[in-house]
């Protein structure tokens, strides 16, 4: 029952973060667009908060598969 209410939580976690990677893409792709003037500031935080988001889905999906040793 517990493993089970893990899991759940940790699927939605992902979701979540999945959902979150994919607006920071959008909005990298949006500030990228037609070849405009880019505020290298803002890139600079999107790309961090990318970096941090693909960690955070890293360390989500581990806890999600066992580690099985054959």
């Amino acid at each position: 029952m517990l493993n089970q209410n893990q899991n759940a939580r940790l699927l939605q976690q992902l979701c979540e973060l999945k959902l979150e990677e994919r607006r920071v893409r959008s909005d990298i792709h949006h500030l990228v667009k037609d070849n405009r003037t880019i505020d290298f500031f803002k890139a600079k935080q999107l790309n961090i908060l990318k970096t941090g988001v693909k960690q955070k889905i890293k360390t989500v999906e581990s806890k999600m598969t066992p580690n099985i040793i054959a």
